[in-house]
């Protein structure tokens, strides 16, 4: 059934994908929390990563038993162009990360705080790790190559799947309502759309899900990594204090994204997701 509906009705299997992504960790969430208060008196010392890893976990295993399902599960193991080389093709976001660290280490980082517990830290790496696989597995490897597969590899074709893709991701962090600002959550929904357009241009030049899963996964540490290692502010509490200028990363994200998508490029698509493709949609 799963495999008539991606190949009949593709968007509907998307929309579909991601509503199971998100309703299985949105439960898993809610039944370890429910579980910490039946054993627990105080729940002020749970370390709110070591749940995100809990509830990420069930995400991949999801996205997982889909690739299954569908046929796709080769999709984690191909090499396309090779993590390092992929990580070149994503130099950009990379530049970005580097910049990132470089400042919240120098400058975004408590003086006057001791470090939290090893094991904390840990959990937060770990933690904030699996939610950049997680969620490009269903996003990417999922959801985007459905959509690849529904376009074909014409530069327009391209150019729906990787703006689709990021529609869906972007509208994916609706889910923070529930914990943070609804303006916040709003320009995080913007940010994260533009976002998921590159990242999913990345993943169509460079055919590797790892090398947009580090990059996810890096730029996730590298905006909490106060908050990581010295606890002085949740995820929730960061999405909260988004503003307005959220809005530029559609500019930040999307012009690399022409960049990566240019006309001489394209054929790196073709070749590493041709095999994929029906005939009458390919380039």
């Amino acid at each position: 059934m799963i495999r008539r509906l991606r190949k009949n009705h593709p968007i509907g299997y998307c929309v579909a994908a991601e509503v199971i992504f998100l309703a299985v960790i949105l439960l898993v969430s809610l039944v370890v929390t429910v579980g910490l208060v039946l054993v627990l008196d105080d729940l002020s010392g749970v370390e709110d990563y070591l749940v995100t890893a809990v509830q990420e976990a069930a995400g991949i295993l999801v996205a997982v038993l889909l690739l299954k399902t569908t046929g796709r599960l080769s999709l984690l193991r191909r090499r396309g162009s090779g993590f390092f080389n992929g990580l070149l093709v994503g130099m950009y976001p990379v530049a970005i990360i580097g910049y990132n660290l470089y400042s919240r280490l120098l400058f975004g980082l408590p003086q006057d705080m001791p470090l939290r517990a090893g094991w904390r830290i840990a959990s937060y790496v770990v933690g904030l790790s699996l939610v950049g696989v997680a969620e490009e597995f269903i996003f990417r490897a999922v959801i985007g190559q459905t959509l690849l597969e529904h376009f074909g590899t014409s530069r327009s074709g391209i150019w729906k799947a990787c703006i689709l893709s990021g529609v869906l991701f972007g509208a994916a962090h609706l889910t923070n309502l529930a914990g943070s600002a609804a303006f916040g959550v709003l320009m995080q929904c913007v940010f994260a759309a533009s976002l998921g357009v590159m990242l999913t241009a990345i993943y169509y030049r460079t055919g590797n899900i790892w090398v947009v899963a580090f990059i996810h996964a890096a730029m996730d540490l590298t905006s909490m990594l106060a908050g990581g290692l010295y606890g002085t502010e949740s995820v929730a509490e960061s999405v909260s204090g988004y503003d307005a200028t959220m809005l530029f990363s559609v500019l930040i994200y999307l012009l690399p994204t022409l960049f990566l998508l240019r006309k001489k490029k394209l054929g790196e698509v073709a070749l590493y997701f041709g095999r994929d493709i029906p005939a009458e949609k390919r380039a």
